[in-house]
Parts: structure tokens; sequence; C-alpha cells
């Protein structure tokens, strides 16, 4: 009963992970930020935001540099190539019609820069930003 367990969890683990590998972002995004931005990146209104359309801010000054300072980015515990990776990851998979024409990935150097300062006042930069995306 108890080995039938087991591999009935490892079965659904597997399958779980079976498009995404160890090495991937996408796999860092499962581990490490779809508990909360939810497997579609939909997030959960009022409460986590959502991910889909979030290269709007790229289009505006300090944008790029806000998407990783948020706090839950910030301060991940993945390493700066991996952040930079998931990052990539979740602006091509969930905001690709909102990237700007002349979008340059995030490398490792540039993250590891932005993040040495995580955001304090959250919602008056994403107000500030939001109301510049929507001039």
């Amino acid at each position: 009963m108890r080995l039938t367990f087991l591999l009935a969890v490892l079965v659904f683990v597997f399958n779980l992970f079976s498009e995404a590998n160890a090495e991937s972002a996408h796999f860092n995004y499962i581990l490490h930020c779809q508990g909360c931005h939810l497997v579609n990146g939909g997030g959960t209104s009022g409460k986590i935001p959502a991910l889909i359309g979030v290269g709007r801010f790229l289009s505006v000054e300090g944008g790029r540099e806000f998407l990783v300072r948020v706090p839950g980015v910030s301060g991940s515990l993945v390493n700066d190539a991996e952040l930079a990776e998931v990052l990539n990851w979740i602006l091509y998979e969930f905001s690709p019609d909102n990237l700007p024409r002349d979008f340059e990935p995030y490398d490792a150097e540039e993250v590891g820069r932005y993040r040495k300062d995580p955001l304090v006042d959250v919602e008056h930069a994403k107000d500030r930003l939001l109301s510049l995306i929507e001039t």
C-alpha cells in the first residue's frame, strides 16, 4: 500500500516536471514562483499580481529595474543567472505581445546589480510606472 502511494506520488511529480528539467527557467518558475503566481501567471486578484502583460513595464523608464527589484524577485533563492533566465522566461511566456521590439533579455550581471537594491515601497513604484504606461 505504501509503495503504491509512493509510486503514484513519483509519477505525479514526474508528470508535473516532464516539460521542465532541473536546469531550466520553467523548472525554477515552478519551484519558486508558481505557488503564488499560478501555472498560468494569473496571480490572485488583490493579493498576488498577475504576470500576464508584465512586459508593458519595459516600455517606460524604470520599469526594467522594477521587475527585478520587487521583493519576491530580488529576494529569490536562485542565483543571478538563474533569475535572469526565469525573468526572461516569464516575459516570453506570459507577455510576448507586450515586449518592446528592441527588448534585450536580462543577463546575470544586470540582475545582480538591480537586486542589490530591493524596493521597499512597491505599491508607490508600481503606481508611478503604471501612470507612465497609461499616458
